[in-house]
């Protein structure tokens, strides 16, 4: 059994060797063929079926070239335009391979496309008229691929804009007529996965790739109506009707944020005078070198913007970091510590021409607390003019909140949504700064964290489905590099969109478990019922590994539960001829039992019978194989040798353990008030799967345990970390969503607010108050806003409920049940009193 120590190794090398021996399951490199927001709450219904353009699509001449496919080209378009007078309305719709900006006269009007894939790939809607005006007009729009430096989440066929009116006979440029092109080489990109490899040793990065902008190959009035930019040609339009690759659909997200914010404070300035900076201006001398670290107070995403003036001949490189590190590269335990600090990660480099306030940003968006300006000037002195951010994510806004008697416990709800704010974007993101891309496990956390606090599910819909289109031949072609194993074939992708083939088969398990969530917390299950057959046939592929012991045999691909290096079916776990195959029987049980509901209601009934009995198998062949008598656990496997939290939550959760057992069970796999950390012997849960031990606790009756759970995000706050890690240290990354369920439990555990039925029809309030006096909460419901104050004196509480029109529930507290509907109600509770005062 490995130490403690040696379950924090760095995550980063193993998953560096587990990548490297992983080809071609998830093959290395880029294939590469070639909004109004709605109701405060938000549901996803129908989607527009996706549909061929016949004509609008066009590029450059050189991009249009099929030799041209993989490689990086940033191309500027613009179509002149003269109106006698301003229209109230002109719609358009808009797309690019891979992304766009679209300028009216100058001013940025929209950015996109949100990404998909070539069978579902989205234009925006865009009304162009407020940014119009009598006489000359220019719209314009930046467009550019990075080929085989793009980042991994990104699918594309080739480099081309796509314009065109709702109305085609509004406007004159439908058929991509009159639209003129450049190549802009003021841009160019590099490998980040080798940037980062150098400055921070082995580790995994997939996400924008490092941009050079060079100012003397500028061209700033590109987009103005009268523009000195050389070049230009004719736009020549791409193949249309059948040939056309991109099945174009309507973008159902809003537009992602792009808010102006100051870039921070100063907080170590190295060889001049930094004065205010970034607040005010400063100069390097020529032949001088200096450095200014700016640190913005927090993790976030943002587009950063530096102005600059003078400077012929100098570099700037701006280095983003989630946190600084130490001499030997690890990161310094106070994540708000400066002291010698390095700043370490991804870097920008711009290069200014002289010329007098010139701007650099790069096109794509960068994830940083600290951000460090290393100038080095030739002939010129170069003016640091202004430094700022521009923030950008899905344009979230909380509508729940947590505000208890214990001002940390506040903190953890607050970081966990920062977090998950930082990581919702056009998809969920495991990580904004390292890997932007969507996988299923950690999706199921991040949606829950999202509909419960900002009551719209927009981004959770479009999360199911992704993964659902992800099981088809085409997508599987358009993400792979060599050879699809045809064992895996229709399952859904560990992570889409993406670039690669990745199969992590008991992550379409964890999908049918977000199906099953969205269920309960929206009215409209179009999502969910769409997604169906691609169920199923998760299912009847795990129903084919079913060994004659009766449990999940050893699949043909990575079966991985959780990042947890001692954990059987990891890369530096137990190498064992079963696997384990106990703790994905579990697993499998759970969907069995999550799909054979969803079939009762919106399926075929027949179909939801079938998956009880299999999954009633599945839970008799584990009581048989996987239950040591002698340890009192259930086994990772039938060698019944190595034992985790993870076999036993899921055997506690699903009911495969008795429930006279399940008090006992939780017992001998947590260690009192010492958080998630598992009693030796006993593979503990990363941050992660955390969340499923928490659910286990509360369906084994000790949801008074969940405080002490909750230790481990207490003890993190002396860190002063802004958002959640990926894992204890050292980690990789400070800006991982999948630790921070927290957020979510916090309202459903401790405040006790929670879906009763299928499409929140009713609800269960029932609290769990643990050492707290008092306690303010709310929750966005479909119909309205839930919302509870709680304040206890000895054993007595004080509940006022508030429940919107139209709903209804009930109440449980201290062992008894009290019916509640719509409006405010009163309880005071005195459990030696019996009838509580209304």
């Amino acid at each position: 059994m490995l130490t403690r120590k040696s379950e924090k190794q760095d995550n980063r090398s193993a998953r560096w060797r587990w990548l490297k021996q992983s080809v071609p399951i998830f093959a290395v490199g880029l294939f590469m063929a070639g909004n109004a927001p709605g109701p405060a709450l938000l549901g996803a219904g129908p989607v527009e079926a996706p549909s061929r353009q016949l004509s609008g699509w066009i590029t450059h001449p050189m991009a249009a070239r099929t030799d041209q496919a993989r490689t990086a080209i940033s191309l500027q378009f613009r179509r002149e335009l003269t109106l006698r007078s301003r229209p109230a309305r002109m719609m358009v719709r808009v797309s690019a391979d891979n992304r766009f900006v679209l300028y009216v006269n100058g001013q940025r009007v929209a950015a996109g496309p949100a990404r998909g894939d070539l069978d579902h790939w989205r234009y925006e809607r865009v009304d162009l008229a407020p940014f119009l005006r009598v006489g000359a007009n220019v719209i314009a729009a930046e467009v550019w691929s990075d080929g085989r430096d793009a980042p991994r989440a990104q699918i594309s066929a080739r480099t081309a804009f796509y314009l065109v009116p709702d109305d085609t006979g509004a406007m004159p440029f439908a058929d991509g007529t009159n639209w003129l092109v450049r190549v802009d080489g003021s841009r160019s990109v590099s490998s980040g996965m080798a940037q980062l490899i150098d400055a921070v040793g082995g580790t995994y990065y997939v996400a924008g790739a490092p941009e050079t902008l060079d100012g003397a190959r500028q061209r700033p009035d590109w987009a103005a109506v009268r523009s000195s930019a050389p070049d230009w040609v004719p736009a020549v339009p791409l193949a249309t009707g059948s040939d056309t690759p991109w099945h174009l659909m309507p973008d159902t997200l809003p537009q992602m944020r792009y808010e102006t914010a100051p870039a921070g404070r100063l907080v170590r300035a190295r060889g001049t005078a930094a004065g205010r900076f970034p607040q005010q201006a400063v100069t390097v001398p020529a032949h001088g070198e200096a450095t200014f670290l700016v640190d913005a107070g927090a993790v976030e995403a943002a587009y950063p913007e530096l102005v600059v003036s003078g400077g012929a001949g100098a570099e700037v490189t701006l280095t983003y970091t989630e946190a600084l590190y130490s001499a030997d590269k690890k990161r310094l335990q106070d994540r708000a510590a400066v002291g010698d600090g390095q700043a370490l990660g991804l870097r920008d480099t711009f290069r200014p021409s002289g010329a007098a306030e010139q701007r650099f940003q790069p096109f794509w968006w960068r994830v940083w607390r600290f951000a460090e300006l290393h100038v080095k000037t030739g002939d010129q002195p170069l003016r640091l003019v202004r430094f700022r951010r521009y923030r950008t994510g899905y344009p979230f806004k909380a509508r729940a909140w947590f505000r208890s008697s214990d001002p940390a416990l506040d903190r953890v709800w607050q970081i966990g949504w920062d977090t998950l704010r930082l990581d919702a974007h056009e998809t969920f993101m495991d990580t904004a700064y390292w890997e932007q891309l969507q996988y299923a496990g950690d999706s199921r956390i991040e949606a829950l964290i999202a509909d419960t606090v900002s009551g719209d599910g927009r981004l959770s819909a479009q999360m199911l489905r992704a993964f659902d289109a992800s099981r088809t031949p085409r997508a599987a072609r358009e993400s792979i590099v060599g050879r699809l194993t045809p064992a895996v074939a229709g399952l859904p992708q560990a992570a889409y969109p993406s670039g690669d083939y990745q199969s992590i088969p008991p992550f379409g398990l964890f999908w049918i478990g977000s199906l099953a969530d969205y269920r309960m917390r929206w009215p409209d299950p179009t999502p969910v019922r769409e997604s169906l057959p691609g169920m199923r046939i998760v299912l009847d592929w795990y129903a084919r590994l079913i060994g004659a012991n009766g449990l999940v045999g050893k699949g043909p691909a990575w079966t991985f539960i959780d990042w947890k290096p001692n954990l059987e079916g990891n890369p530096t776990g137990p190498d064992t001829k079963d696997d384990n195959g106990c703790v994905v029987s579990l697993a499998y049980l759970g969907a069995l039992q999550e799909a054979a509901e969803l079939e009762d209601e919106l399926g075929d009934a027949s179909i939801a019978t079938r998956d009880r009995h299999r999954a009633d198998g599945v839970a008799k062949a584990v009581r048989a194989h996987c239950w040591s008598a002698e340890r009192g656990l259930y086994a990772d496997s039938t060698g019944l040798k190595n034992f985790s939290q993870h076999a036993n939550l899921l055997a506690v959760l699903y009911d495969v353990a008795p429930s006279a057992q399940h008090r006992a069970i939780m017992d001998r796999i947590t260690v009192r008030n010492g958080g998630i950390t598992a009693p030796n012997g006993v593979t503990g849960t990363s941050y992660y799967f955390s969340y499923y031990l928490a659910r286990a606790a509360v369906h084994a009756g000790l949801s008074e345990r969940y405080f002490e759970l909750l230790r481990t995000w207490r003890d993190m706050l002396g860190q002063n970390f802004t958002t959640w890690p990926e894992n204890p240290e050292p980690s990789r990354s400070d800006s991982h969503a999948w630790s921070a369920h927290p957020t979510a439990d916090l309202l459903r555990i401790v405040a006790g607010i929670s879906p009763a039925s299928a499409g929140y029809a009713t609800v269960r309030i029932a609290p769990n108050l643990g050492p707290l006096t008092q306690l303010d909460a709310a929750v966005p419901h479909p119909s309205g806003l839930i919302r509870v104050r709680y304040r206890r004196s000895g054993n007595g509480l004080t509940a006022i409920i508030t429940l919107p029109a139209g709903l209804s529930g009930k109440f449980d507290y201290a062992g008894r049940s009290w019916s509640i509907g719509p409006g405010t109600r009163r309880l005071s509770i005195h459990p030696e009193r019996g009838t509580p005062a209304e």
